[in-house]
């Protein structure tokens, strides 16, 4: 029992030297203090928005087509009897070259008697005009007979009226001016048929000579020039074949000019032509497109390492929409294609191959650009002058490859956020950092 009573002793100046220890830490510990969070900056790149000059352009892709394409039919029948040495598919000819000829024998012929008829004819001309002469000689004499006819016929009848000569001489000679008469009114009757025969002659001779002329023409047909100079598409005749009228010889193309048709949608077409001229396109047929619309153009194949260029102009539209697609052809020439080719450097504009169009419309000055990656639907977000991010509503007039056009809502020099946000809260505080990169990227682009 006393043991017991020892150990509760001991228990309580424990417990009293605990609550001491800790009504001391009580005394002794200070309030709470409230700490502040310091507000964390985004960082995002920006540029300050430039009022430039643009030059608006766009890219589209196409095939090149020959602008000329030759197609010979035969215009006369026959057999072939000679062919040039190079006319093969692919061949490069030179204009004036001679491709084929068709035997010409039957149009010789041809001519030798159309020759022969127009001879003939001239003959017969040269012998009216003979007969005529006569006739009207002949006439003269023939009228002085009946002259001295009715002179004597006059004598006679003073004479029957004196009854020197009886009634039978008076009628014998009164038959004798009427045959006279006969005479005369007979050439009169041939002299005035002699015009009428000269102009049947004359339309034979016509005639004749149209047959000399088609026949000379069917000459010349036999022998097949080359129009332009060009290349060979296709070939469709052999050495000694017959070819018969309106067959398909040759195909050729013309090399001294190309062109490539693309399709532009509407909209982006009009984004390059902004100008407030009225124009009349009867009028102004004889005026290239491109400098009425104020269009430029150059064609561009990546070969290899190297990026070819070709000057071009914008010639034509299509005749029609697209109503599928809703694109308008816009055709673009380019001059001279084959020269200054240089072998795996520089390829000649070819029929089928595959190029890159630049379309460049006039000078815009004094405009609100920004990058298409600035641009959020219908806002842009700015960096106000509180380092803060406001969102901004803007009316976008055209945008080119990678830039937009600003008619209102931003003014030059106000700051535009070129970096992709995840959550894009109005107010958030930004730590901005000059996007040089973008910003020499956008006047790039815009100056073409």
């Amino acid at each position: 029992m006393n043991r017991a009573r020892l150990k509760k002793l001991l228990i309580f100046p424990a417990l009293l030297i605990g609550i001491v220890i800790a009504v001391a830490l009580v005394k002794n510990s200070s309030k709470p203090v409230r700490v502040a969070v310091a507000e964390k900056a985004t960082a995002v790149r920006m540029i300050s928005v430039p009022e430039a000059t643009v030059a608006p352009r766009m890219m589209a892709t196409g095939n090149v087509e020959p602008s000329r394409v030759w197609s010979s039919m035969a215009q006369v029948s026959g057999k072939v009897i000679s062919l040039y040495p190079r006319l093969k598919q692919g061949a490069l000819i030179k204009q004036g070259e001679v491709l084929l000829k068709i035997d010409p024998r039957d149009y010789e012929l041809a001519i030798i008697q159309a020759e022969t008829g127009l001879e003939s004819i001239r003959v017969q001309l040269a012998q009216i005009d003979v007969l005529e002469a006569n006739a009207e000689a002949l006439l003269v004499i023939e009228k002085e007979a009946l002259r001295l006819a009715k002179s004597e016929l006059k004598r006679k009848e003073m004479m029957r009226k004196q009854r020197s000569i009886s009634q039978s001489e008076l009628g014998k000679e009164q038959r004798s001016l009427l045959t006279q008469q006969k005479s005369v009114q007979s050439l009169i009757n041939s002299i005035k048929l002699y015009p009428v025969d000269r102009r049947r002659l004359a339309a034979e001779l016509r005639k004749q000579q149209a047959q000399l002329a088609d026949a000379k023409l069917n000459l010349e047909r036999t022998t097949i020039l080359m129009p332009f100079n060009g290349r060979i598409a296709e070939v469709k005749v052999e050495l000694q074949q017959f070819v018969g009228l309106g067959s398909l010889m040759i195909v050729a193309d013309g090399i001294d000019r190309a062109e490539i048709a693309v399709q532009v949608p509407m909209e982006r077409l009009g984004e390059l032509i902004i100008s407030n001229t009225v124009i009349d396109p009867i009028a102004a047929e004889d005026i290239e497109l491109g400098k009425l619309l104020g269009l430029s153009a150059r064609v561009l194949l990546q070969q290899n390492e190297h990026l070819v260029e070709w000057p071009a102009r914008v010639a034509r539209l299509s005749d029609a929409l697209d109503p599928r697609t809703r694109t308008v052809g816009v055709i673009v020439e380019v001059d001279k294609p084959y020269a200054r080719v240089q072998p795996g450097q520089r390829p000649p504009l070819v029929k089928g191959l595959f190029v890159d169009i630049e379309l460049s419309g006039q000078l815009q000055k004094n405009r609100i650009v920004i990058p298409l990656s600035a641009l959020h639907g219908h806002q842009v977000y700015l960096v106000n002058s509180a380092q803060r991010l406001e969102r901004r509503t803007i009316t976008v007039s055209s945008k080119g490859v990678d830039y937009a056009i600003i008619s209102d809502g931003l003014k030059a020099g106000e700051v535009v956020i070129t970096s992709d946000l995840n959550a894009p809260i109005e107010g958030m505080l930004l730590r901005p950092v000059e996007d040089k990169v973008t910003l020499k990227q956008l006047l790039s682009s815009i100056q073409g």
